[in-house]
């Protein structure tokens, strides 16, 4: 990331989640619990 991009949202998840899935895996996640796509 370049130093003066800016973030737009961070988004927090405070439950429990397994870091072996890969990042499909843990994007699903997301995509699920916040109704995303």
């Amino acid at each position: 990331m370049h130093p003066g991009h800016r973030i737009g949202a961070v988004y927090l998840y405070r439950s429990v989640v397994d870091f072996r899935k890969s990042i499909g895996g843990l994007s699903a996640l997301v995509e699920q619990e916040l109704g995303l796509n």
